[in-house]
């Protein structure tokens, strides 16, 4: 307090002053002098008193609770009204009742009681978390100063949704996007006479795979909005456009041009910059609509082959903090939402959770901390024509594949990732499989219990004549092998004296059978052509490393025979394995395939067994090296042989192949210094700088869906 305060409290004390008004004063809200009696008083000629104010007790502004014991009399009473027999409860203590009747006691990891002090150390929370929609926004607040507002209008934010983006909101929009020079949007819309074409072609070959739209009532709001493009909402003008890049990025060369009149890769270019362009206008670093959201998380990926990992590793993480910003991380049902919008909105956080899953993979990193805060659940097992946007109950799932089965099954195996104990909190990455402290009974025990839940579920109703149900089985056969490679994973006993062969024969076999599903994929076989574009090779290098170590190690025999088969085969697909400019990835594979197809030779040799022919991909290894060593600056190009230079067929993209202009010397990949694979059954490190080297080249990942 100031000393002036001070001294003049202390006076008013001494002339006699009261610290507080009179009652009378205090009744007729004036203002009183705090004399004895005082001038109001002395006037209306009333009798001056002083009286403390006291006060009042606050009322409630909610019924109070009805209690366990109360809640349970009721029960039993309303049973035995229809004449069941219901034996009397046993009473609870007093502890156990004032628990569970209490909505402030909580129980924390152990079971123990947690009072409101220990969950609100400050004191600031009274009520639950908030979720505000408003015309296809939404918004959800934790912190108790926003989630105590009645009315969404008092929100700074949440007061301008619809309203105009300024300028300032473009230019953050800029930091993720260069400026464009401005598309004529409106003739970019295809005609009527296409736009059904592209949805039948949508439906058949993105949406199963990334089912994040509505298709009924997407369709109708599009056709209602290409009525006058003009006036068409932001959010729905970039959903459109992501619409139509996701269609495009699926078409073959002959299909863009039937339907754009372009080569695919002008017409890639051109919709991707409009895309870019309706995401900037919807405002998509700060928006609270859902639909922008949904057209975020379709450019992203359309985008994988396109924009390098490090760059999709930062935007995705944007898309899940997006995400948890409109409370797609709650559930829609302790929301209080309808069953229409509880089940998009998990079908969207599920697709945003898998893609910052993925990238985080490809990168080496964790998932972000955000994608395992909240209680969302799994999508319903439900086409699309089971749900409508006013219905009051959840539709019952469906048996057997549908269109929503491949987000089930990625959410299936961040699940089963979450039940394996981690030193880190909240880890789901691939390597809590390779966990040293779990017994590796309890390991088989949980991937069993994964892969006999799919089996009952969906493989057992495959229709071998239809490619989706392909495309589902292969995915879920794949993530099988992975688990148990990992789960068996040898660099668990790289310390140790020798790796036990029941080990080596699990990660071999499974690792060739991983092998034989991307060939699968990458032959376009059993109809999986229409889903190419979506798969990816980024855990390609690991699983050929696996491969290369155990043919190594078992020198001769039908299963090296075949592996040797499996890897040509591959390599066939891959042409940037034989790009001298291709990066350390390539070289060392390169390196380390050559050192193991001696050692093969050589053994063969030994056992009396004739000579093995050289296959085509070990002569253009030969020749890739040759030319290295003696012209580097004529290495750039690949070796002319037409069986090995076939263009990857999941390359869509203009820019999968990069130009070897302004890479570093190819002769320093050729020439880096790769360890040898003895070292990886001995020295964890190896490992690790394996990976590292794979996570720095990450122009050769492709973020797919594998």
């Amino acid at each position: 307090m100031p000393q002036s305060s001070v001294e003049g409290h202390q006076l008013g004390s001494e002339d006699g002053l009261k610290n507080y008004s009179c009652l009378i004063c205090r009744q007729r809200k004036v203002k009183c002098d705090r004399h004895t009696p005082c001038s109001n008083c002395v006037k209306a000629e009333k009798q001056c008193s002083f009286i403390p104010p006291v006060r009042g007790k606050r009322k409630r502004t909610r019924p109070r609770r009805e209690g366990l014991h109360a809640r349970l009399k009721r029960y039993e009473d309303l049973l035995k009204s229809f004449g069941a027999n219901v034996e009397p409860s046993e009473e609870l203590d007093d502890s156990d009742s004032e628990t569970a009747s209490r909505p402030d006691v909580e129980m924390d990891r152990n079971g123990e009681p947690q009072n409101k002090s220990q969950r609100d150390p400050f004191g600031l929370e009274e009520s639950k978390p908030k979720l505000i929609t408003k015309e296809g926004t939404s918004s959800y607040f934790e912190s108790a100063p926003w989630s105590n507002l009645g009315d969404e209008s008092q929100h700074p934010e949440v007061g301008g949704v619809g309203e105009p983006i300024e300028e300032s909101t473009i230019h953050e929009n800029n930091m993720f996007f260069e400026p464009e020079n401005g598309y004529g949007l409106e003739g970019l819309h295809p005609s009527f006479q296409v736009l059904p074409k592209l949805r039948e072609i949508y439906a058949d070959r993105i949406h199963p795979l990334m089912n994040v739209l509505h298709l009924p009532t997407f369709w109708t709001s599009l056709m209602n909005g290409l009525r006058s493009p003009q006036e068409m909402p932001k959010s729905l003008e970039a959903a459109a456009f992501a619409f139509y890049l996701a269609t495009i990025h699926s078409l073959g060369e002959d299909e863009c041009g039937t339907f754009f009149g372009a080569q695919k890769s002008v017409t890639q270019s051109r919709y991707r910059a409009a895309a870019r362009q309706t995401l900037v206008k919807a405002g998509f670093l700060s928006t609270t609509s859902i639909m922008t959201l949904r057209a975020y998380a379709i450019f992203l990926m359309c985008v994988r082959s396109s924009y390098q990992c490090d760059t999709l590793f930062v935007m995705t993480g944007v898309a899940v903090r997006l995400g948890r910003k409109m409370g797609l991380h709650r559930d829609g049902t302790s929301l209080g939402l309808p069953p229409f919008e509880t089940e998009m909105r998990r079908r969207l956080w599920w697709q945003l959770a898998h893609m910052d899953f993925r990238t985080a993979d490809v990168m080496g990193m964790r998932p972000s901390l955000d994608v395992l805060c909240g209680d969302t659940q799994a999508p319903l097992n439900v086409e699309d024509e089971d749900l409508l946007p006013d219905m009051i109950d959840p539709p019952p799932e469906r048996n057997g594949i549908t269109a929503i089965t491949s987000c089930i099954v990625k959410c299936n195996i961040i699940d089963t990732m979450r039940k394996f104990p981690s030193s880190y909190p909240g880890d789901v990455r691939w390597e809590v499989l390779s966990n040293p402290d779990v017994p590796f009974s309890k390991k088989e025990t949980l991937i069993n219990q994964t892969e006999d839940q799919w089996e009952r579920l969906y493989v057992r109703y495959c229709d071998p004549s239809n490619s989706l149900h392909n495309c589902v089985v292969i995915t879920i056969r794949a993530s099988i092998c992975r688990m148990k490679i990992f789960a068996h994973n040898p660099r668990q006993f790289a310390n140790s004296p020798k790796v036990p062969q029941r080990e080596r024969d699990v990660v071999f076999a499974n690792a060739t059978k991983l092998l034989d599903y991307v060939i699968m994929v990458q032959r376009r076989s059993h109809g999986l052509d229409k889903y190419g574009w979506m798969f990816g090779g980024s855990f390609l290098w690991n699983t050929i490393l696996y491969v290369l170590i155990e043919v190594r190690h078992r020198r001769i025999g039908p299963e090296v025979d075949r592996a040797w088969e499996l890897i040509g085969t591959l390599f066939s697909h891959y042409p940037q394995i034989f790009e001298t400019c291709a990066g350390a990835v390539s070289a060392t594979l390169r390196k380390w395939t050559m050192t193991v197809w001696d050692e093969y030779v050589a053994a063969s040799k030994s056992e009396g067994l004739p000579e093995p022919t050289a296959p085509d991909y070990i002569i253009a290894i030969r020749r890739c090296r040759i030319a290295v060593l003696e012209s580097p600056s004529k290495a750039k190009d690949p070796p002319e042989d037409p069986g090995l230079t076939t263009r990857n067929p999941l390359s869509h993209d203009e820019n999968q192949h990069q130009k070897c202009d302004g890479n570093p010397d190819p002769e320093s990949f050729e020439l880096y210094d790769a360890p040898d694979l003895l070292s990886f059954d001995m020295d964890p490190s190896e490992w690790v700088q394996w990976e590292q080297i794979i996570a720095e080249q990450s122009g050769l990942n492709h973020v797919g869906h594998m």
